[in-house]
């Protein structure tokens, strides 16, 4: 089993009037019941004088399975974003989700994820999680 969550955040200060905060985050997860497990998780905020964003992942995998999770931020003069990664798979079963924030100064914040979960055999169930807000 590995679990790993980590806090990756960014923020840049501007000069400017203050004005109303935009914030966006969304989570994906595969179903918890079974031998593998993949989570991710992205959120992001921005104000005329900042951008910030954040996420990370938890993935779990029995019977002898292996586990990765990877979260990684970065940001420039205009904008933040953020990814994370978490999967998870053993003998007969897979599980992967992932997460990615965008953030732009202007006010616009976007997170969306995607967990998919295949079992051999059967068709993968799909969970997709999508905000928006701003401009």
């Amino acid at each position: 089993m590995k679990t790993f969550v980590s806090l990756a955040a960014a923020a840049l200060v501007m000069s400017g009037a203050a004005s109303a905060q935009q914030s966006a985050q969304s989570a994906s997860i595969t179903p918890s019941n079974r031998d593998v497990y993949a989570s991710t998780y992205g959120t992001g905020t921005s104000t005329p004088n900042s951008v910030e964003v954040g996420g990370g992942g938890d993935s779990r995998a029995s019977n002898g399975g292996t586990a990765n999770s990877d979260s990684n931020a970065r940001f420039n003069r205009n904008s933040a974003h953020q990814r994370s990664v978490a999967t998870a798979r053993d003998e007969d079963e897979r599980a992967r989700s992932r997460t990615n924030t965008h953030v732009r100064r202007d006010g616009q914040v976007r997170s969306n994820s995607m967990s998919i979960y295949k079992e051999r055999g059967e068709k993968p169930v799909i969970d997709r999680d999508r905000s928006v807000s701003g401009r």
